[in-house]
């Protein structure tokens, strides 16, 4: 079964069409790329997945964007939809809080408050990408005084 499916996808802003009647079917668990050049749309088709774009004035989709077999665009609830579908961008965007703090927010939102729970979560998480022996002993410091490069790996966390 496909992860999401993308049938006759447009997007417009104004007047102005972004993409045109985008139809693609996109597995789970493996890896995609898109690739073109500068102003082909790879960004606003990936905004579309998690509705992004839904803060861009003017902004208007036809189509439908099918998360399993829910269709993203019919009145699904945003945040329950972020909760699954995330992004992570080129340049990195943590929030102007602790690296602790960055790690624990998606738990959290998700309603888990015990300490040694968020604790044995974060260090898993940060130690998967890669981060935990760069940040152990800093983890109450700011998100923004991390290397661009860690920065992306606590995105990723």
């Amino acid at each position: 079964m496909d992860k999401l499916t993308i049938s006759n996808l447009s997007l417009f802003y104004g007047q102005s069409q972004a993409l045109h009647d985008i139809s693609l079917a996109i597995h789970g668990r493996q890896i995609m790329a898109f690739i073109g050049p500068s102003g082909c749309g790879k960004s606003t088709l990936l905004k579309s997945l998690n509705r992004m774009n839904d803060l861009v004035p003017g902004c208007r989709i036809t189509g439908s964007i099918c998360l399993e077999d829910q269709d993203i665009t019919q009145g699904l609830d945003v945040n329950l939809l972020r909760r699954r579908v995330g992004m992570v961008f080129q340049k990195p965007n943590p929030f102007p809080m602790s690296i602790y703090d960055n790690v624990a927010y998606g738990p959290r939102a998700h309603g888990i408050r015990n300490r040694k729970e968020l604790d044995a979560i974060v260090r898993d998480a940060l130690e998967s990408a890669g981060l935990w022996e760069e940040v152990k002993d800093r983890l109450k410091s700011s998100a923004l005084s991390m290397s661009g490069g860690q920065q992306q790996r606590l995105c990723i966390a």
